[in-house]
């Protein structure tokens, strides 16, 4: 039975909603007197709470290294690197062109301008992106961070300053909210290299880069050239086997690896006919570079071959007892199909079926499959294996996580929730995940702990799991 619906819960379910700022005095105490005090509020119990979980090391399970080039800025080219209406600007238009116009000068630019209309939209994602929840509360964090007037032009003049020193500036954020380690997907790099990641690591510094190859990244770029099947096959294997225990991500070793391929497929099934994985490469070949008015089709070139080379690095974390990362959720319009990226057309991978075995290696839903949240944290209280991550959701949704958060511990045993923020170009989005996400946090458990469903104690040592013991177990890191 939903716990929301039992005698009594009434208050717990609207609660829950609860999103409103903490009160700013601090009461310790009052979740451990919840239990003998019923008219203890359930601000105060949340502050107590929060005074605590904010001293908690935190652990970003699925996060993106920030570009050392993006010290200074300008308000407007803020907007667009942290909008996710932005984040895949360059496909609204034909290949190439957005980097045309950029480079480009005088009657070029104007001639381009004029065909694709490339300001126009990227102004109108600035427009609507600036008057969103997420950018009016990020301005006034960011001040009072900064120590500035909560005005956004004031708040990146203040940035810029600190960018001066952009490794300490990112550090003081990291520092901030006690991130000690960041799991970083090395497959969306903004073509930072092995330089760019080695100068993410050492600004980071106390805390730890630990990288994740992403499938993809390997197999991408083999997937351009002319090889036969059997040659495409043996390149793949040894740039995984390299990846996961040698220098081939970036010279870094890897803890793990993340696809992406949920949002380009849809439906993924494990596949080892490497007969059938043949075919597709020869039909692939053949297509590519044909032009294709329909997304879907285009999308599922080379099916068979793309789910063959995903079981092959499966097949490989398994055996090391290394995490997988799946993509469940969220998605970079427009270049993803979103409604192929329901959490559930997951299943047979976290099953994994081979020889009527069930051997269900770990797999972590990153992203929180948001907005089918529901789903994603139902499939990881069916399956032992399935991990529930909370990246990007935390802190796109803010204010809403309070909701979320308890929407997600009906379900998701506390021992599976991992923290993330799917950081994207700059470190700012690392920082709100630590700041909102515990606050957030620290209210839902509030929830709990005022209808004895928790103690406090119980509540703050499922907080260290969620922030950063989880995380430590499922990747084997040490203590």
């Amino acid at each position: 039975m939903n716990m929301f619906s039992l005698p009594g819960r009434r208050t717990f379910a609207k609660t829950l909603g609860f999103a409103g700022a903490l009160t700013t005095t601090r009461v310790r105490g009052l979740a451990a007197q919840a239990a003998v005090n019923p008219n203890t509020t359930l601000d105060g119990i949340a502050e107590d709470l929060h005074s605590a979980i904010i001293t908690y090391p935190m652990h970003d399970t699925h996060c993106h290294a920030s570009s050392d080039q993006l010290g200074t800025t300008t308000p407007d080219q803020f907007l667009l690197d942290l909008s996710l209406a932005a984040l895949p600007q360059a496909n609204y238009f034909p290949a190439g062109v957005l980097q045309q116009w950029r480079d480009g000068a005088g009657p070029t630019r104007a001639s381009l301008d004029q065909r694709y209309g490339i300001s126009k939209k990227l102004d109108e994602i600035r427009f609507h992106f600036r008057q969103s929840m997420f950018v009016k509360y990020l301005t006034k964090e960011l001040a009072a961070f900064l120590k500035c007037a909560p005005r956004w032009e004031t708040v990146v003049a203040a940035r810029n300053e600190r960018g001066k020193d952009y490794p300490r500036y990112i550090s003081d954020l990291f520092r901030d909210v006690r991130l000690t380690n960041a799991m970083v997907d090395t497959g969306c790099c903004e073509g930072m290299g092995a330089r760019g990641f080695n100068a993410f690591a050492q600004a980071i510094r106390p805390c730890e880069m630990r990288a994740i190859s992403r499938a993809e990244t390997i197999y991408g770029p083999l997937m351009r050239q002319e090889f036969s099947f059997e040659e495409l096959e043996t390149r793949y294997k040894q740039g995984v086997g390299d990846a996961l225990d040698g220098t081939g991500n970036y010279g870094f070793k890897s803890w793990g690896m993340k696809s992406h391929l949920l949002s380009r497929l849809g439906l993924l099934k494990p596949t080892w006919d490497s007969d059938l994985a043949k075919k597709s490469w020869e039909d692939y070949k053949r297509l590519r570079g044909t032009p294709s008015l329909d997304r879907e089709e285009a999308a599922d070139r080379g099916r068979g071959l793309n789910e063959y080379l995903f079981t092959i690095a499966l097949e490989e974390c398994l055996k090391r007892d290394m995490p997988m990362q799946m993509h469940a959720g969220d998605g970079d319009a427009p270049s993803v199909i979103l409604r192929r990226q329901h959490p559930y057309n997951l299943e047979e991978v976290v099953r994994f079926d081979r020889d009527g075995v069930m051997r269900m290696p770990k797999l972590i839903l990153v992203h929180a499959g948001y907005p089918l949240l529901k789903e994603a944290a139902w499939m990881s209280h069916l399956y032992t294996n399935c991990y529930f991550d909370i990246s990007l959701m935390n802190p796109v949704i803010n204010l809403g996580l309070t909701q979320r958060f308890g929407e997600i511990l009906e379900a998701v045993p506390m021992s599976k929730v991992v923290f993330g923020s799917d950081s994207w170009k700059v470190p700012e989005i690392n920082w709100l995940a630590g700041k909102w996400g515990k606050r957030s946090l620290s209210q839902a458990l509030a929830v709990y702990v005022k209808e004895k469903v928790l103690t406090r104690d119980e509540s703050l040592e499922g907080a260290q799991m969620m922030l950063h013991e989880n995380n430590r177990r499922l990747y084997g890191l040490p203590a």
